[in-house]
């Protein structure tokens, strides 16, 4: 799990982040929402296969505002088969895509 600390924007939402994802990753990617449990865990993913996926989640706090992002597999039987520590591997690629975006994105700063 990575925590990249953006501009601090209270009224920034997590729908809002998700359409900015989306307008940057969506010719590339899909990004769908969180559909796991717990519902709280994160806000959406940017999926590129049933094996390799990045989760996003949106975190206001009094003084920041900060988005967190971890590698995923998406499907639980490739979770199964891989294993978390293969997965890892798997993940490398895209979370520095979503890293890089975050730290350049003028939406975010």
């Amino acid at each position: 799990m990575a925590v990249s600390a953006i501009a601090h924007k209270p009224n920034l939402t997590k729908e809002e982040v998700r359409a900015i994802f989306a307008r940057n990753f969506g010719s590339k990617y899909t990004v769908a929402d969180w559909t796991g449990r717990p519902r709280s865990l994160r806000d959406f993913m940017v999926v590129k296969s049933g094996l390799v996926a990045v989760t996003v989640k949106l975190e206001q706090g009094t003084n920041e505002t900060k988005l967190v992002y971890s590698g995923f597999t998406p499907k639980l039987w490739a979770r199964l088969l891989l294993g978390v520590i293969a997965s890892m591997f798997l993940w490398n690629g895209l979370t520095t895509e979503v890293k890089q975006f975050i730290e350049t994105a003028p939406e975010f700063h």
